[in-house]
């Protein structure tokens, strides 16, 4: 005992936990990524879109300046629009690794993501002021799942941007909180170099240094206004360098927006002040100084490319957090009411963080606890921080990874508070294992079943989503692969960069909604899709498009993302979605050319000619849906179809392991909820070959024929039972 208090009380043990917890976590976290990450080519939507420009530098090509394919047909401006330092990054990487550039790209997100644990252990150091618990928060941060849950099979610029804006956010908080000042210039240098390099990024970056500099403000306001000064004078800076030196940047006003407006405002209320002798009044100053600079900012430098954000976020605390129904939402809130921009609901909460959000929960009552006993040393910042990042992850789930940081800081404050040495280890350790555990839930395919069902408890209700069996987007791939010159295609925004990427067809929208053009056409697209289909056909001759893909949830959900959740009204009878998903035969100027289990492609121009999908698909069964359904019938409709699915996988391991009886059984209950699939009907036939029993093999067969008229297999087993079955002469 003696020696582990020998050895705890060295000068130099703590420093050298809080660099062990670093490298080791920034070691864990890459080797989990790395592992997990795929070794094939995966990223969809804005991930596959960027990647474009990155594997263009990798190569060594100058990406366009003006992009024809990716925004047909008035051309997608890179320059004004595309951060290039992510992708730069990524080319470096495939410089030093060469090979395949998917996989350079996977290592750079790999690294950042471990660099951003290295990034945390500076913000955690400056709000404990003290290594050990800095080192525990590290360690805690390094397996929390939430922060770099999204970045597989993913191509964020939330990756690149976030190492540096974790180190700006300790290097504010250690010029707002500490009294050594020589330090706190050197600390507002490191601030306005890490804003730089995360503004050069990320757009987003410059939503997030404007928060930052808000709490500047507020030291500002609450009589600190040196400190704020410095600290809003670096985040200015680096916001500005940024501006100037990222034409996309500038041209869509980041120098005269919001972010920079509240940065430079401590700086120049304190320098009026200073500069009027009246450093009395130097709150006063430092108020006026922001309300004048942000109302300056929204008057006359207000941003169309990024002005999104404010409008969902209003959008939000109106409805607090819920989806209130298009109706009542702006067009720019519907939009963006989508993916990522979704509120999170419980199961995002259990999924992503799990039990560690409660010792979170804990640390920060805790922490407001001992802030208003006076007996917390600068942790003002932490104690506000907190929970305002808290209520924008309700407001912006996109901001999880900003979430993360406090709910790592929060976990291990408890144990400051623990007198013993064994005790602070302890907990510290047990939290690190439930974190590592947690990671092995999210990660893992092979979980208990009662873990499973209390993972589901725990997180409420999970809903159900389209189950489709069979390599659909691969197929469609190929098909529009076969004849690359075959013209544009318009699609959902978020199917749509797949297409272009790994088929070579120029597309009509793309995720990047920055641009306000795109958002426009979103929102035409759906407009048009759900009026007439004259309406619908004016548009794409206009877009000059060959080919319309048709995806059905959009059009059967009502949720946010869909044409309803867009255009903010269902799909007539009449319209061109309706028909497209119920009753194609009846387009006259949309030719059904080829279908998937949950797509359709249409030919512009030209009537339906009597086309049959070669397989059944029951998405596109008029005598399972044929007409929009509730969501409550919609998901009953995915439940059961994801019910055949599993008890059909089940039957497929049994027949492999030739238990012929039982894997016949499971194929039946699957065929119960799903009498048309073709494939548990034809492998039920062969179980039944196989037991013998060839009478009772030909009724599946008889419906597998009937369900896919194309294909040979079941002709095949039945003429070969029947040739079994002819007497011997």
């Amino acid at each position: 005992m003696s020696l582990l208090r020998r050895f705890f009380g060295h000068r130099y043990t703590p420093w050298g936990a809080l660099i062990l917890a670093a490298v080791a976590g920034a070691a864990f976290r890459y080797g989990v990524m790395d592992f997990l990450s795929p070794r094939q080519f995966s990223y969809s939507t804005e991930s596959c879109f960027r990647f474009r420009y990155a594997e263009m530098r990798m190569l060594g090509w100058d990406p366009p300046k003006l992009d024809l394919p990716a925004q047909w047909p008035e051309g997608f401006p890179v320059g004004r629009m595309i951060l290039a330092l992510p992708d730069r990054v990524a080319a470096a990487f495939y410089k030093l690794r060469g090979g395949d550039t998917f996989l350079a790209a996977r290592a750079s997100i790999n690294v950042l993501s471990a660099a951003a644990v290295v990034a945390f252990s500076l913000l955690a150091l400056a709000a404990f002021r003290r290594p050990w618990p800095a080192a525990g928060a590290t360690a805690i941060y390094a397996v929390t799942y939430a922060a770099y849950g999204r970045s597989w099979t993913n191509y964020l610029r939330e990756d690149f941007a976030l190492p540096g804006l974790l180190v700006a956010t300790g290097a504010t908080l250690y010029i707002l909180t500490s009294d050594r000042g020589k330090r706190r210039w050197l600390a507002a240098g490191g601030a306005g170099a890490a804003t730089l390099w995360a503004a050069s990024c990320w757009h987003m970056s410059q939503f997030y240094v404007a928060l930052l500099a808000l709490f500047a403000v507020g030291y500002g306001i609450a009589g600190r206004g040196r400190r704020a000064a410095l600290a809003g004078g670096g985040l200015a800076l680096g916001l500005a360098a940024a501006a100037i030196l990222n034409k996309p940047l500038w041209v869509n006003g980041t120098l005269w927006g919001v972010g920079v407006a509240v940065a430079v405002a401590p700086a120049a209320g304190w320098a009026l002040s200073r500069a009027l002798k009246r450093p009395a009044k130097a709150a006063w100053f430092v108020a006026g100084a922001a309300a004048f600079l942000v109302a300056l900012s929204l008057a006359f430098g207000r941003s169309a490319g990024y002005g999104h954000v404010y409008e969902l976020i209003w959008a939000k605390i109106i409805h607090l957090g819920k989806y209130p129904g298009p109706a009542a939402l702006s067009p720019g809130a519907r939009l963006f009411w989508v993916g990522p921009y979704q509120s999170p609901d419980r199961m995002d909460l259990v999924y992503g963080y799990g039990p560690m959000v409660l010792f979170g929960g804990f640390g920060l009552a805790l922490w407001w606890c001992h802030l208003v006993r006076g007996r917390l040393r600068g942790g003002e910042f932490v104690a506000v921080a907190a929970p305002f990042f808290g209520l924008l992850w309700l407001l912006i789930s996109r901001l999880t990874i900003f979430f993360a940081p406090w709910i790592a800081v929060l976990g291990i404050y408890p144990a400051t508070g623990i007198k013993s040495v064994k005790g602070r280890v302890g907990f510290g350790v047990g939290l690190v294992l439930l974190g590592t555990f947690h990671v092995y839930l999210n990660t893992s395919s092979r979980q208990p079943r009662w873990l499973r069902s209390a993972l589901n408890a725990a997180a409420g209700y999970e809903r159900e989503i389209p189950w489709y069996y069979g390599s659909e987007r691969g197929k469609l791939l190929f098909w529009m692969g076969l004849d690359a010159e075959a013209g544009p295609v318009l699609a959902d925004f978020a199917l749509s960069p797949s297409y272009l990427y790994r088929a070579g067809r120029p597309i009509a929208l793309n995720p990047m909604f920055e641009l306000p053009e795109i958002r426009r056409k979103v929102l035409a697209y759906a407009e048009a899709v759900v009026a007439d289909e004259d309406t619908f056909y004016r548009l794409c001759r206009r877009w000059r498009i060959k080919h319309v893909v048709q995806f059905a949830p959009q059009v059967l959900s009502h949720r946010p993302g869909t044409f309803f959740g867009t255009a903010g009204v269902e799909p007539r009878p009449d319209s061109a979605a309706f028909l497209m998903q119920f009753a194609p035969e009846k387009l006259r100027r949309f030719r059904l050319v080829f279908e998937t289990y949950s797509v359709r492609v249409f030919e512009v121009g030209r009537p339906y000619d009597g086309f049959a999908s070669p397989a059944y698909h029951p998405l596109y069964d008029p005598n399972q849906i044929s007409t929009i359904p509730s969501e409550e019938e919609l998901e009953t409709f995915y439940r059961d179809l994801r019910r055949a699915g599993d008890l059909y996988n089940l039957g497929c391991a049994y027949q492999a392991n030739g238990a012929f009886e039982t894997a016949a059984a499971a194929f039946t209950s699957a065929l119960r909820l799903h009498p048309d699939y073709e494939d548990a009907n034809i492998r039920l036939a062969e179980c039944e070959i196989a037991l013998g029993l060839y009478e009772e093999a030909k009724v599946p067969l008889e419906r597998a024929a009937l369900a896919t008229p194309g294909d040979p297999r079941p002709a095949e087993y039945l003429r070969a039972i029947n040739a079994a079955l002819k007497p011997k002469r």
